[in-house]
């Protein structure tokens, strides 16, 4: 082989890691006419669908794009826990204090 070639190993690796990965989601609009941004009318319905590695299957509808978008993500949302006694610039009041040593 030419040394200007590319091996067939190493060319299916590229394009393995270029593929899109099986079990990805998506989620698209229920409203006739093209795709258009999730922020245009997010009270419409949705329909969420998973890729199988060949064609994107419906997977579930959703009555609005929140909900699809709960269905989508496999992560619960983050909660912002107050830490009770923790103050990291400590008391007193200004605009450009500096955070105590």
């Amino acid at each position: 082989m030419p040394d200007d070639e590319e091996s067939l190993s190493a060319w299916y690796a590229r394009r393995e890691a270029r593929r899109r990965p099986i079990g990805e989601r998506r989620v698209v609009s229920l409203q006739a006419g093209p795709s258009r941004g999730s922020h245009v009318d997010p009270q419409a319905p949705r329909i969420v669908q998973e890729w199988d590695g060949y064609t994107w299957q419906p997977v579930s509808v959703a009555d609005d794009y929140p909900a699809a978008c709960r269905a989508v993500s496999a992560l619960d949302a983050a909660v912002a826990v107050p830490v009770p006694g923790f103050n990291p610039l400590g008391p007193g009041t200004g605009r450009h204090r500096k955070i105590p040593t």
